[in-house]
């Protein structure tokens, strides 16, 4: 009997040991350093230059500078004069740009790459705060300082330096490309990336796949992940804002009569807040911290490698980190409360705003049934405002396009583990989900975590050596899903490059 329990156990051991062993491996790849040849000076010159247009989008719609917009044009014209030379471009609800490059192969699905023009404002009373003023675009000796350095007017000039650089060498994709950049990401684009969205599905195109700004590649991503880890968002969480309101008795506060609509719509709150949908660790969460493991310390790994064993204690721990507890449940935020007027005055009315991030596994009506069912009020009236999103679908991990794109990064980042996950706040990929099911949402942003306060706040910067790496980063990956051979265009491209200076 003895013999045959160790017997068991031994081969327990081995085959969770097995299982670990199995999820630490990393295909491992070497940094590619055959660069598309680009300038890096002048390329963070002309950054500095796109920084200094105050392209900036207010709550309002209609408060857009539309001169500002027009000023970054013309700017964008004279500094690649090859793309506006060689690639079609049309201007959309006056503001926001649609470039397309044709592909030598019709049979062949375009590609998309999208990234925003517009720039949060600067929160009034914080400019001295800057170590440089914020449409400076100051150049110093590691960086480049500015509205729009992170977030993400870098992407736009990343991606044209990169297809400038390309024309110039005479690259021509078999597969036509499309580059767009709205003008209101920032105000939920819904004129800008929303209706460059709807021109394609008129027009009937169907991209082969679509890369938005996203998640970009994080350092020290949770305690115990050493290795930089980049994010490639595959999915977004929805959005819905409800309204609860509560009318009841009013009057003195010296003589109350009974509990005040205050104090009811608090119960409502407080109930709302202490029981959240379900956090689920399956699905996409799963397929993130798998392939999480070859960068986690052996506990972690083991845990991770062997779900069925450790699956809720693993769950009960990541959602007391807000940061991955936001990844595997639909959140719940009041974000606004009013009532009353007077402080001996009994109001008559309360009423609040909740703010839920919606989880894929969840839908807007969804939400509402839960809201209904744990406030179990009938006199609590909910009402869901202009806005709501339902979550997008969750793109393939699985498919040539998530495989190249992955590649690519990895190409130019040799080091980090790249893993899928879900964006929790939204992007204008969501603009474009009628016209392709593989929608990706990764930025090649270096980021620690200090660094992430700096997008939309204070000191807003980019490291000159980041920034080649983001137009490094685009190049690749135009030639690595554009043609059939990239690794001979490539060589073509740098050897053109090198003739040339020769």
């Amino acid at each position: 009997m003895l013999y045959a329990f160790l017997t068991l156990l031994a081969l327990f051991v081995g085959f969770t040991l097995f299982r670990t062993y199995l999820f630490s491996r990393r295909d491992s790849i070497k940094a590619d350093l055959r660069h598309i040849p680009v300038n890096l000076d002048d390329a963070v010159k002309r950054l500095s230059k796109a920084i200094q247009f105050k392209t900036v989008s207010k709550q309002d719609a209609n408060e857009v500078d539309g001169d500002e917009f027009k000023k970054m044009h013309a700017f964008l014209e004279k500094a690649f004069p090859e793309v506006h030379d060689k690639l079609g471009k049309e201007i959309i609800n006056h503001y926001s740009l649609l470039f397309k490059w044709e592909g030598t192969n019709p049979d062949l699905k375009p590609m998309m790459l999208t990234c925003h023009l517009d720039v949060v404002p600067v929160e009034p009373g914080t400019e001295e705060d800057w170590d440089h003023p914020p449409f400076q675009g100051a150049i110093t000796d590691e960086h480049i300082y500015g509205r729009g350095t992170m977030d993400v007017q870098s992407g736009v000039m990343a991606i044209l330096e990169a297809t400038e650089a390309l024309l110039k060498q005479g690259f021509a994709p078999e597969r036509t490309i499309y580059l767009g950049f709205g003008h209101d990401e920032e105000i939920d684009g819904e004129f800008g990336a929303s209706e460059i969205g709807r021109i394609l599905a008129d027009r009937g195109i169907e991209l082969e796949f679509l890369l938005d700004e996203g998640l970009p590649v994080v350092e020290e991503l949770i305690e115990g992940i050493k290795s930089p880890v980049a994010l490639v968002a595959v999915a977004e969480k929805g959005y819905l804002s409800l309204e609860l309101s509560i009318l009841t008795e009013g009057g003195h506060s010296s003589v109350p009569q009974g509990k005040t609509s205050i104090a009811r719509l608090g119960d409502a709150l407080h109930r709302l807040e202490e029981n959240p949908l379900p956090a689920k660790f399956d699905g996409l969460v799963k397929s993130t911290f798998e392939s999480l493991c070859s960068g986690m310390p052996f506990p972690l790994r083991y845990a991770f490698a062997n779900l069925w064993m450790f699956k809720t204690p693993l769950r009960r721990f990541l959602t007391t980190i807000p940061a991955t507890d936001a990844a595997l449940r639909t959140t719940t935020a009041t974000t606004i409360f009013e009532s009353g007027v007077k402080e001996n005055l009994i109001p008559t009315l309360a009423k609040a705003v909740v703010n839920f991030r919606i989880h894929p596994n969840d839908s807007v009506e969804g939400v509402i049934e839960h809201v209904r069912r744990v406030i179990n009020d009938d006199d609590i009236k909910i009402e869901k405002l202009f806005g709501y999103i339902e979550p997008s679908s969750v793109s393939s991990v699985e498919n040539q396009p998530y495989k190249q794109l992955s590649r690519s990064i990895r190409q130019i980042f040799p080091e980090v583990a790249v893993a899928p996950s879900l964006m929790v706040g939204a992007t204008d990929a969501r603009h474009y989900a009628a016209v392709s099911k593989n929608i990706y949402r990764f930025f090649p942003l270096r980021a620690e975590q200090s660094d992430l306060d700096r997008v939309h706040g204070t000191n807003e910067r980019l490291s000159i050596e980041n920034y080649g790496e983001m137009i490094q980063f685009y190049g690749r990956l135009v030639v690595n899903t554009s043609v059939s051979e990239p690794a001979d265009k490539l060589n073509q491209v740098t050897m053109a490059f090198t003739e040339a200076k020769g």
